[in-house]
């Protein structure tokens, strides 16, 4: 049986950082800008940066603390999933259920990390079997950019209303 690790973060009343924790003890945090979906992450002592690129075809590069390019996220934009390529593994990020309301990332032997949004939206949980502080913050970033993305789509019927 494997051992699975629980985290949990909790996001500021704006909703632009969030502080990740493991048993009640600080282990990270991530400060993203929603208007360009960029995001930093720093968890324990490995710092990550997501910078959203692309337009018609987006994509997000994700870069270590020293600006090296470590891998990529390509978004489906069908299915609301992504494949996230990093220097030696490619993992599926994709919905747990039809109501998108849960999230999972799997490589080829099956799913790794879950990631369950509580239903205020200012928090959740992470649970993860491997213990890598890149696929935590690769979670935290996805979940950051999913929530980001559904707020832009609920708004359209407004700025629309607006506009005519």
């Amino acid at each position: 049986m494997e051992k699975r690790s629980i985290y949990n973060w909790k996001n500021n009343l704006l909703g632009n950082k969030s502080k990740l924790y493991n048993n009640d003890t600080l282990i990270g945090s991530l400060e993203s800008n929603d208007w360009t979906l960029d995001a930093n992450v720093s968890i324990r002592s490995d710092q990550y940066s997501f910078k959203n690129k692309g337009l018609f075809n987006p994509y997000t590069e994700i870069r270590n603390k020293h600006g090296e390019l470590i891998g990529d996220i390509e978004y489906n934009n069908w299915t609301g999933g992504a494949t996230i390529s990093l220097i030696d593994k490619k993992y599926k990020w994709s919905t747990r259920n039809m109501w998108m309301s849960a999230w999972k990332i799997e490589d080829e032997q099956g799913q790794i990390v879950e990631v369950s949004p509580s239903v205020m939206g200012n928090g959740g949980t992470i649970e993860s079997i491997e213990n890598s502080e890149l696929l935590l913050s690769i979670s935290l970033y996805l979940q950051k950019r999913v929530a980001v993305m559904y707020s832009m789509v609920a708004l359209i019927p407004i700025f629309t209303i607006l506009l005519f």
